[in-house]
């Protein structure tokens, strides 16, 4: 049998192609299909075969006696071609290089964009959505009344990087958390301070109470303002308001807003703030309020790249951590019940009691060693020392983990495109293909 170029005129009319099968041989390995099978995916190279004479295919020699095509290609790459012709699904093998299978994939006239399986495609981070949900959310609107208006307005404030006016938007929304946290931290300055008499109701006594400036005050109530309309506006114009209510830097801007619209909502019924600071139970409570403030911070969550990676790596090591924070709380109870029985009938002891003893045992595991509890027997000590040495290694291991996932974000993110504004669950930018999630997932 020998290797020869088709002789155009010698076979034209004299050797027929077998009425149901096709045989290929590729780089010396040899592969048969139905032609049937060939036709059913109605693409490729070898439809030509099909559909063509031995006088017009495009195979590099026809070896007449098995009546076989050749093709002077890789047979490796080759089989993922034939696996296609057999189930439609292109997959990648993990022992091939993505971007030969791609070429491979370009000869044989076949579009990995179309057919390449999802398991072997790079996961895009989105904010937990699947990709088919992804490609509907922007149709929506299109159902809503004012749809066009509502689209419009989302993307101003959902979509920093949609449009000018959402970038002015971003902008002002960044000022305002920056100018809200500078006076939270500058109202508790003492020079920026006044002293303001406060009356208790039920004993009236009179007592000194350090308020920030009223200016600050002012400040407050502005930002808080722009705030409620921020929230307000992404809460009408949503197209699944339940789903965004449920989104977790929505619920950050309704802790934000939260404790101005209770302190109006008791103004409404007639309530002062400073009606209820003789109420024990209920001055807790505007102390919490108060406190909430500072979770404005968390905004700045939804225009940093920075922390939305930070976030994801957090996320995606959730595991590891869970199972530090376990190993770290079994050591825990197991030392600081150790060292409580060791040193509490000890003279001066401050190991009063067990959950004393946990406070000292997490400041030793964690290696900040604050000072204020120590032990002072010779057991102790010993005791002391493996909970440091336990510490150093329940904190170490998980740590290479917690960088390999930073690391798979990181990279993941880079071909968003640098700092990544798309946190709306509603994307407007055009996602990789599926033969460069391809050759990211490998890379």
């Amino acid at each position: 049998m020998g290797i020869q170029k088709p002789d155009y005129q010698m076979y034209c009319g004299e050797t027929e192609i077998s009425e149901q099968f096709i045989k290929l041989n590729v780089g010396g390995q040899r592969f048969m299909l139905r032609k049937e099978t060939i036709r059913k995916r109605g693409v490729g190279r070898l439809l030509d075969l099909v559909n063509k004479s031995v006088a017009d295919s495009n195979a590099d020699a026809f070896f007449s006696a098995t009546s076989e095509f050749y093709f002077e290609r890789p047979p490796a790459l080759f089989h993922i071609v034939y696996q296609f012709y057999l189930n439609g699904i292109i997959h990648q093998p993990t022992n091939l290089c993505p971007v030969d299978i791609i070429e491979e994939l370009e000869y044989w006239r076949i579009i990995p964009d179309e057919y390449l399986a999802s398991c072997c495609c790079a996961q895009q981070p989105d904010d937990d959505d699947d990709e088919h949900e992804e490609q509907d959310k922007p149709n929506l609107f299109k159902t809503l009344k004012f749809g066009e208006i509502r689209r419009t307005i989302w993307n101003i404030i959902e979509e920093p990087a949609s449009s000018g006016k959402a970038q002015v938007f971003a902008v002002f929304s960044v000022f305002f958390v920056l100018i809200s946290i500078s006076g939270l931290v500058l109202g508790s300055l003492p020079e920026l301070q006044v002293a303001t008499k406060q009356k208790n109701n039920l004993t009236g006594e009179e007592y000194v109470e350090m308020e920030p400036m009223p200016i600050l005050g002012y400040i407050e109530y502005v930002c808080i303002v722009w705030f409620s309309i921020e929230y307000g506006l992404k809460m009408l114009v949503s197209a699944e308001r339940s789903r965004t209510f449920r989104q977790l830097l929505n619920i950050i801007d309704l802790l934000a807003i939260l404790p101005f619209l209770i302190e109006m909502l008791l103004l409404i019924f007639g309530i002062s703030t400073e009606q209820l600071r003789d109420l024990k139970g209920a001055f807790l409570v505007i102390r919490i309020l108060r406190v909430l403030r500072v979770i404005r911070v968390l905004k700045l969550g939804r225009y940093s790249s920075g922390l939305q990676m930070f976030g994801k790596t957090l996320k995606a090591s959730f595991r590891q951590l869970g199972m530090m924070a376990m190993v770290v709380m079994t050591g825990v109870i197991f030392f600081s019940t150790l060292v409580y029985f060791l040193e509490k009938d000890e003279p001066g002891s401050k190991f009063h009691s067990i959950p004393a003893a946990c406070w000292w045992c997490i400041v030793t595991m964690t290696t900040v060693g604050y000072g204020d509890l120590t032990p002072i027997t010779v057991p102790g000590k010993l005791v002391a020392t493996g909970a440091i040495a336990c510490g150093v290694l329940v904190l170490a291991l998980p740590i290479t983990i917690i960088v390999d996932n930073f690391m798979k974000v990181a990279e993941t993110e880079r071909p968003a495109g640098g700092n990544r504004y798309r946190t709306s669950q509603y994307p407007s930018e055009p996602k990789a293909t599926k033969s460069e999630q391809m050759v990211l997932k490998v890379a």
